[in-house]
């Protein structure tokens, strides 16, 4: 067809341009030289024959063609229209195809011009395009990829989402709007647990069954060309609580019954439970749980409550009837039954433990005459009026809901006799005289009466009356009697008091008044003459001091100690029922002294020192004391007393001396000796008692004592090369053996005695001390804080080689009120001034830091030499660098880098002078740094450090 239509268009070319216009044309095509498709060019021959079937033409045809598109290959996207494809050409098309056919969406025109939009993807895929003429045909090779289009415009309709926790079925899935084509969907955190995203198409999916509150999630939908993305915020709440049962109800409680707690079944969480109405009183509702528990105290008819349990998200509900009846009684109990009862006498309420409410109350037979029952309480109470035996009574508490009883006894006795009173007493009765009867009143019937102790001698008690006479033969205090009057049914008692007294004296006298009596000197007894029983004897003034009176006898007796002139005395002699009395004169004289007696003398007196007061005993009064030859200078003697006091001032050899006391009746005397040395030496002490010497390098201590020496001894020989001075008691030398710490004692001594302290001494030379560094470092200077690495091999911080440091502070008291602060170096020996120079007090918060240059430096640590010197130290002097350096404690982390305990108020903000010089230049002198631990150098003439002063 192909081929004829060719024909039939070339053939109406010639009859359009008229070759032939007088002519019908058949035309019969002939294919010479080849195939159509063979190399792309074809020969047509044509035969032309006019209406006669004449031939009249035969001619060839030949037109060439060529296509080509220079922009292959080509990269399209999915359901986006592609601009036209078209390629150059030459010749003349008739028609162009493809193979295989185009991507879907495309279309090739008959002058090869592409055009559409792809609806499907596909990788890059070749595409033979021919395109053909009547003569010719011609072909060429282009490539063609369709890429998905990159997903956009993600959204959803409403993106904020609130979703209960647990339910079930899930929602139907949520598929957000977008353009394009998805191929992954994410979310960059998790979505609740429960939910997902579908893959292809992010719709959002499942039931969540955790809660949350609202949290935004971006969500992304991409392929491999692109993304596009999207924020939503999405809300678990809690589910609801639902099926709210209570199984039994209605329920039916009873008062004062601990009910069992009753469970609802539910489901779903709960974080509130309430009653529209409050539960019966005594009843609870667990607030989280629903559960009802508790006593019910209060009873009440059927009410319906409406139980509501409950969440931040909704609610459930269930009804339920309560009931609470009345408990009925229990328990009935008298306590006391049997009960005895006296008639006439009324009773003490018997009233019953019960458990529960009683309305009734009441006994089966009826209650003895005069007692009855109380309806609600069960109390039996009243006044019986009959006698009977014990009888059993069954009482009965009840109310609407049940009962309780029990049984008690009861019996009612004749009434015993009551009121028994003895008018008049106490009683008093004279030894001797008969009384008057003393007869009681009493209420009742007596059959018998005594008493609970025998009444005095010679009084009675009646056996039916209760009567007491007769007459007392015996004297007696006040004494209680309890009389008791009885019967078969009981008895009644009251206590009485007899007193019996005796007969007052009389005729008192005393022979020899007035009396003179001497002081001092015992007398004769001064008895008197009296009639009948004396039981006490007093004066109306005091007597004489140092006489008494006897208390029953009034006998004058004693030694007087005080004179007096003739004194009158009314002497009274009683007893508890009269009295008689006399008067006496009184005159006591004073006696000369006797019997002085110094104990202790010989006495032995120490030059300067205060004696011990010797008072001398003696007998009599004294009022004159002298001394035959005046006492050691120091000395005296009181004139009164004799006593000796004072501080002799010289010494003296023993000597006589004869003591006399007198008063105006005359004297006594004794002789004594006094002898007054010299005074020993005491209080040796040196200061540090820790004595530190080396080897080779002399050095002295200089103890303190009080008195005077005239001889020094150690209890062993001192270490070679140390000496001890035989009047000061100084150790000084040069030592020449080393010696670990060893104790001494020096005694320091004179003719009086002596006085000694211990004291240790250590001799050494300087060991080497531990750095305190526990840290090591590389070559690179890379810290190894564990010092494992082998670079570490042999550093201080690994080894901890040497001695510890050891530190100890002193405060000697150089004067009353002064203190010196020392810290002693154990290991060197070296002394430091606690303190760095200008501050004060023990822990060197007092005073002020002041900033030296190395000569004002030197010159504060030499001025605490002045006088007995700073801590009684006299060598004092600024420090080696060497020397500070065994102050750096390199295991601190902070500054300063020292031992702050040894050392308060160390300052790392400023450096310490030493006594070397920076020698490559000597402008400069070493100082140490304690804010590192380092040493440095500093202007020597600058005055910005701080002075450190050491001993020795």
């Amino acid at each position: 067809m192909k081929n004829k239509k060719g024909q039939f268009k070339k053939s109406k070319e010639l009859l359009d341009r008229k070759i032939f216009p007088n002519f019908f044309i058949f035309i019969i095509l002939l294919t010479l030289g080849g195939c159509i498709g063979g190399n792309g060019s074809t020969s047509f021959k044509g035969i032309l024959f006019g209406p006669t079937n004449n031939l009249l033409q035969s001619a060839s045809i030949n037109d060439s063609v060529s296509v080509n598109y220079s922009l292959s290959p080509y990269v399209l996207t999915k359901d986006l229209p592609i601009d036209p494809i078209q390629p150059s050409i030459s010749g003349s098309i008739e028609q162009c195809s493809s193979n295989p056919t185009l991507p879907t969406g495309l279309v090739i025109s008959g002058t090869c011009t592409i055009t559409g939009t792809p609806t499907i993807n596909q990788p890059a895929t070749n595409y033979t395009i021919t395109a053909s003429n009547l003569s010719q045909s011609k072909s060429v090779t282009i490539v063609i990829t369709v890429n998905a289009n990159p997903p956009a415009a993600l959204n959803f309709a409403t993106p904020t989402f609130t979703f209960t926790a647990g339910a079930m079925p899930g929602f139907a899935p949520i598929v957000p709007n977008y353009t394009g084509t998805i191929t992954n969907c994410t979310s960059d955190i998790p979505l609740p647990t429960g939910l997902s995203l579908g893959t292809t198409n992010c719709s959002l999916s499942g039931s969540p069954s955790t809660t949350q509150g609202p949290t935004n999630y971006t969500i992304t939908a991409s392929n491999a060309f692109g993304s596009t993305s999207t924020i939503i915020t999405i809300t678990v709440n809690i589910a609801p609580p639902s099926a709210l049962n209570y199984a039994g109800s209605p329920f039916v409680f009873t008062q004062d019954a601990t009910i069992a707690a009753i469970h609802p079944s539910y489901t779903g969480t709960v974080t509130a439970c309430n009653s529209d109405i409050p539960l019966p009183a005594g009843l609870t509702l667990g607030t989280t749980t629903c559960v009802i528990s508790g006593t019910p105290n209060t009873i009440q008819p059927a009410t319906h409550y409406n139980i509501t349990a409950s969440n931040a998200s909704g609610s459930i509900s269930f009804p339920i009837t309560i009931t609470v009846n009345l408990a009925p009684p229990s328990a009935l109990s008298y306590a006391g039954t049997p009960f005895t009862f006296t008639q006439g006498a009324t009773i003490t309420t018997a009233t019953p433990s019960v458990t529960g409410t009683v309305t009734s109350c009441n006994s089966d037979i009826p209650l003895p005459a005069g007692l009855g029952i109380n309806g609600t309480t069960c109390a039996i109470s009243g006044t019986p009026t009959t006698t009977q035996s014990a009888t059993n009574y069954t009482i009965t508490a009840s109310n609407a809901y049940g009962s309780t009883n029990t049984t008690i006894s009861i019996r009612v006795n004749l009434a015993p006799p009551s009121a028994l009173s003895y008018a008049g007493t106490p009683f008093t009765f004279t030894q001797g005289a008969t009384i008057t009867t003393a007869t009681p009143s009493v209420t009742g019937t007596v059959t018998s009466c005594n008493s609970d102790i025998p009444l005095p001698a010679g009084l009675g008690i009646n056996g039916t009356t209760c009567a007491i006479s007769g007459t007392p033969t015996t004297t007696q205090s006040a004494t209680n009697y309890t009389i008791t009057a009885s019967n078969a049914y009981g008895s009644t008692n009251t206590t009485i008091s007899i007193r019996v007294n005796l007969a007052p004296p009389s005729a008192l006298s005393y022979a020899g008044t007035p009396f003179t009596f001497t002081q001092g000197a015992t007398i004769t007894t001064a008895t008197p003459s009296v009639t009948g029983t004396v039981t006490s004897c007093n004066s109306d003034i005091p007597l004489p001091a140092g006489l008494g009176i006897n208390g029953t006898t009034c006998a004058i007796s004693g030694t007087p100690t005080t004179t007096q002139s003739a004194t009158n005395y009314t002497i009274t002699a009683s007893n508890a029922y009269g009295s008689t009395n006399t008067t006496i004169s009184i005159r006591v004289n004073l006696a000369p002294p006797s019997a002085l007696s110094y104990a202790g003398t010989p006495f032995t007196f120490t030059q300067g020192a205060t004696i011990t007061t010797a008072t001398p005993s003696v007998t009599g009064t004294v009022t004159s004391c002298n001394s035959d030859i005046p006492l050691p200078a120091g000395l005296g003697i009181n004139g009164t007393t004799c006593a000796i006091s004072g501080t002799p001032t010289t010494t003296q050899s023993a000597t006589n001396y004869t003591i006399t006391a007198s008063n105006a009746y005359g004297s006594t005397n004794t002789t004594i000796s006094i002898t007054v040395n010299l005074a020993p030496p005491t209080g040796l002490a040196y200061t540090p008692s820790a004595l530190v010497f080396y080897k080779g390098v002399a050095g002295a201590a200089t103890p303190t004592v009080t008195g005077t020496v005239t001889s020094c001894n150690p209890n062993v020989a001192l270490p070679g090369g140390l000496t001890l001075n035989a009047t000061t008691c100084a150790i000084s030398g040069t030592p020449t053996v080393f010696q670990a710490s060893a104790n001494y004692t020096i005694t320091a001594s004179n003719s009086s005695g002596n006085t000694n302290t211990t004291i240790s001494i250590m001799i050494f030379g300087t060991p080497p001390m531990k750095t305190m560094q526990t840290n090591c470092w590389d070559a690179a200077g890379t810290i190894d804080a564990t010092c494992v690495t082998a670079s570490s091999a042999g550093q201080d911080g690994k080894l901890q080689k040497g001695t510890n440091p050891s530190f100890t502070n002193q405060t000697v008291n150089v004067a009353v009120g002064v203190n010196h602060y020392i810290t002693v170096d154990n290991l060197t020996g070296l002394v430091w001034k606690t303190c760095h120079e200008d501050r004060t007090n023990s822990n060197c918060a007092g005073g002020a830091d002041v900033y030296h240059d190395l000569a004002s430096a030197t010159t504060a640590c030499a001025n605490l030499n002045a006088g007995t010197g700073y801590a009684n130290r006299t060598n004092w002097r600024l420090p080696t660098i060497s020397e500070m350096e065994t102050l750096v404690d390199f295991n601190v982390a902070t500054s300063p880098r020292t031992f702050v305990a040894s050392f308060p108020g160390t300052t790392g903000s400023y450096y310490y002078w030493s006594s070397n010089l920076y020698l490559p230049d000597t402008t400069k002198s070493l100082v140490l740094y304690f804010s590192s631990g380092s040493t440095t150098w500093t202007n020597k003439t600058v005055a910005g450090s701080l002075a450190r002063c050491v001993s020795p």
